[in-house]
């Protein structure tokens, strides 16, 4: 009997003394077989037992059928036979003052991954401010870099921002080939916080990196030049085309308040292949009587081809024609983005050698944005990144 609870309840290791089953709460008296003990100090083994505490102390265990299970436990006071220290021995699983084990923390986190720390709470009976404190203790450390890219040889990952709190923004650190994985959530999005996270990135992991996926932001670009030479950067094409079509838009707008005439949207920033039958129509007279709006979209288009190219020969020839398009264009605009995409021609072409996007990236934010629902925001800075590293990286991983 004794035997079955203990391999239920994951106490082998442990000398089950008797058990006893309440209304409310289970309760399991135990003990350490071994009479031994290693000094906090020296480290010298101890086998002399210097005396036994004089009451027994609860720490929560685990959760059996909703029910709290509590290890009573009495632990023993050592004499050290090195340094003569009196010390009190470090019972398995069981940090020292805790007042629950490894096992019910674990546990508690595992249920907190997808909740917000009020539904969590309430259902295992116990206060959302404990939750909270077992985030920022129980986690100790976030997994390194090499921890998390140990069975990586290689790898290309993904810089991208999303917000914390209305214009508040954070960086996202992910890990796009061989295998998707979230990486780390930088506290903010100033240039100097994601430099020293580079220069404080190991030189094993720094050697893996072999490409980084980026939106258009040139300061980036520049410091991944800098920390990490030799790596190629990539121009998400997701931004690439939502720049391309916000500049249309804006063309659009130009355009109407200067004629007068209201131009409709959709037509210019659906791709032209989805367009239905009344959307093609009003394209078409777009195209015949606003020429500087419909060379715009024909940009837009262009810069479709390029990363639908079978080739990085097909889409630096169709690149070339845009970017000679533009230079002979009479709108100052359209020459302003011929330039940024001749600043950014290298890069967006790289795409053809890599075929990487931020898309799992964006994804990541779509379920940060699900865990910011739930939770009714976040306002301790520190709570809210450990939460999303609950949400990706194994409570394994976490606690300690």
């Amino acid at each position: 009997m004794k035997k079955s609870i203990a391999s239920l309840l994951d106490l082998q290791e442990w000398i089950i003394y008797r058990f006893e089953m309440n209304e409310h709460h289970i309760d399991v008296y135990a003990g350490r077989p071994k009479k031994e003990a290693r000094c906090p100090d020296c480290h010298a083994l101890s086998h002399r037992v210097h005396s036994r505490t004089s009451r027994w102390r609860p720490k929560l265990h685990t959760w059996v059928d909703r029910k709290p299970v509590f290890l009573w436990v009495r632990p023993r006071r050592f004499r050290c036979p090195a340094c003569g220290k009196v010390f009190t021995e470090r019972l398995p699983g069981i940090r020292p003052w805790a007042r629950m084990t490894q096992k019910a923390e674990a546990f508690l986190l595992s249920n907190l991954k997808d909740r917000s720390f009020r539904s969590a709470a309430r259902d295992m009976n116990v206060s959302p401010g404990t939750l909270r404190r077992l985030l920022l203790k129980g986690i100790l450390e976030p997994p390194t870099l090499e921890t998390l890219l140990q069975d990586l040889p290689e790898c290309v990952i993904s810089i991208d921002e999303h917000s914390f709190r209305g214009q508040d923004m954070m960086i996202t650190v992910t890990c796009l080939w061989p295998k998707k994985r979230l990486l780390a959530i930088l506290p903010d999005d100033r240039l100097g916080t994601l430099k020293s996270f580079f220069e404080r990135m190991p030189q094993s992991v720094k050697k893996r990196i072999r490409a980084v996926c980026i939106d258009l932001k040139d300061s980036w670009r520049k410091l991944f030049q800098r920390v990490l030479p030799g790596v190629v950067v990539v121009a998400d094409h997701f931004h690439v085309l939502k720049d391309a079509n916000r500049r249309v838009d804006e063309a659009r707008l130009v355009e109407q308040s200067v004629s007068g005439h209201r131009l409709p949207r959709w037509p210019l920033v659906k791709n032209e292949e989805d367009l239905t039958e009344r959307q093609a129509s009003q394209l078409a007279t777009i195209r015949k009587h606003f020429r500087n709006v419909a060379q715009f979209h024909w940009m837009k288009e262009q810069l479709r081809d390029v990363y639908r190219a079978s080739s990085r020969e097909e889409a630096k020839a169709i690149l070339e024609r845009v970017l000679l398009e533009t230079e002979v264009a009479s709108d100052a605009a359209l020459v302003q983005w011929g330039r940024t995409l001749r600043r950014w021609k290298e890069e967006i072409l790289a795409y053809h050698d890599w075929r990487v996007t931020n898309g799992y990236t964006e994804g990541v934010h779509t379920k940060i944005k699900m865990l910011k629902r739930i939770s009714f925001g976040f306002r301790n800075r520190d709570v809210y990144v450990r939460k999303v590293l609950l949400a990706f990286v194994p409570v394994a991983c976490l606690v300690a």
